[in-house]
């Protein structure tokens, strides 16, 4: 990659993760052992084994911890890690910043694969960011999103 002039450069985990207790994977087991039962009722083998690997790979997800990865805003654009968002891909930008609950920013694109992005800004001064990004992109309020909240309420 072609060296970029950093503007500025935080370091945060790649997502937002929640910890799980046992009761997490005890409502887990329970919502399996009762799709399974439906799955047996409807006499449905391929959505029975659809079950099992779906929850064996939500636990393992749960259970999985972020990394930390570098953020970094350069003259061309949003660096993550070794990947660059240039910032003419990018439609719109929000802070959402309302210590402790929230400290993240969110990207929409303007087209591609992944539309939206939410960053967490961890300690990252979020004017330095916004006083950046601004030069370059529009600033528009951002409304969560129901996979948003309902993340949140699973603990994901």
């Amino acid at each position: 990659m072609p060296e970029m002039k950093t503007l500025f450069s935080w370091r945060a985990p790649e997502y937002f993760y929640n910890e799980k207790g046992g009761g997490w994977y005890a409502a887990l087991g329970a919502l399996t052992v009762v799709l399974l039962v439906l799955a047996y009722l409807l006499n449905n083998f391929l959505f029975g084994v659809l079950i099992i690997v779906s929850s064996f790979a939500v636990a393992l997800y749960g259970a999985r911890r972020p990394k930390t990865v570098l953020f970094a805003l350069t003259e061309q654009g949003l660096r993550i890690e070794n990947r660059l968002y240039p910032y003419d891909n990018i439609q719109s930008f929000w802070m959402h910043y309302d210590p402790p609950r929230s400290k993240e920013m969110t990207i929409i694109f303007k087209k591609g694969v992944m539309p939206r992005l939410s960053i967490p800004l961890e300690d990252a001064d979020p004017n330095e960011i916004r006083d950046i990004f601004i030069k370059h992109v529009d600033e528009e309020p951002h409304e969560e999103t129901f996979s948003d909240t309902l993340g949140r309420y699973l603990r994901f």
